[in-house]
């Protein structure tokens, strides 16, 4: 490279843009009202009072999404069909959380998971036992619903997810 060539890319041009339209006003949301209506997913909230996994499926991908979603977001067509999924599970990735404890002041790690459903194709994210320790947590880990003992028809009845006893033969040779 020539040293003309150098010194050209080592200059900074700044370009000067024109304005071409300012819009005056604020944007206060508060003064906005959203309505967002949850009927397409009262399926969904009924089966979980009754501690059962359904999800929504696209009929143009045939993609099964859990928890439900109002469009697919590959063909952009409504879901329009319910089906069964398990309530086993596998952790597609996790991250460490560090909890302060307000009473003792004692910092607790924690992971959050994205779980992936047996049977769904989307993840979602949510907390593994209390009880599980953040060493013992890796990718493809298998994992179950613990359910609430009081059920709203809500997402947060599903508590947290309890660790399941992996028996695959490829564990053995990791240690």
């Amino acid at each position: 490279m020539s040293k003309m060539t150098q010194r050209k890319s080592l200059e900074y041009i700044k370009k000067d843009y024109k304005r071409t339209r300012t819009l005056p006003g604020s944007w206060y949301l508060a003064s906005y009202k959203f309505k967002f209506n949850i009927t397409h997913m009262k399926p969904f909230l009924e089966k979980l009072k009754e501690k059962k996994l359904i999800a929504n499926q696209c009929s143009s991908c045939n993609r099964v999404f859990f928890p439900p979603r109002l469009v697919c977001g590959k063909c952009f067509v409504k879901p329009d069909k319910w089906v069964d999924i398990r309530d086993t599970a596998s952790v597609s990735t996790y991250a460490i959380s560090y909890l302060k404890d307000p009473e003792t002041g004692e910092v607790q790690q924690r992971p959050m998971v994205l779980v992936h459903h047996d049977g769904a194709d989307t993840t979602s994210i949510a907390e593994l036992a209390p009880d599980v320790n953040v060493k013992d947590t890796y990718v493809g880990m298998p994992i179950k619903v613990h359910w609430r003992d009081e059920r709203t028809g809500g997402i947060m009845d599903i508590e947290y997810y309890d660790k399941v006893d992996d028996d695959s033969d490829d564990l053995r040779y990791k240690k």
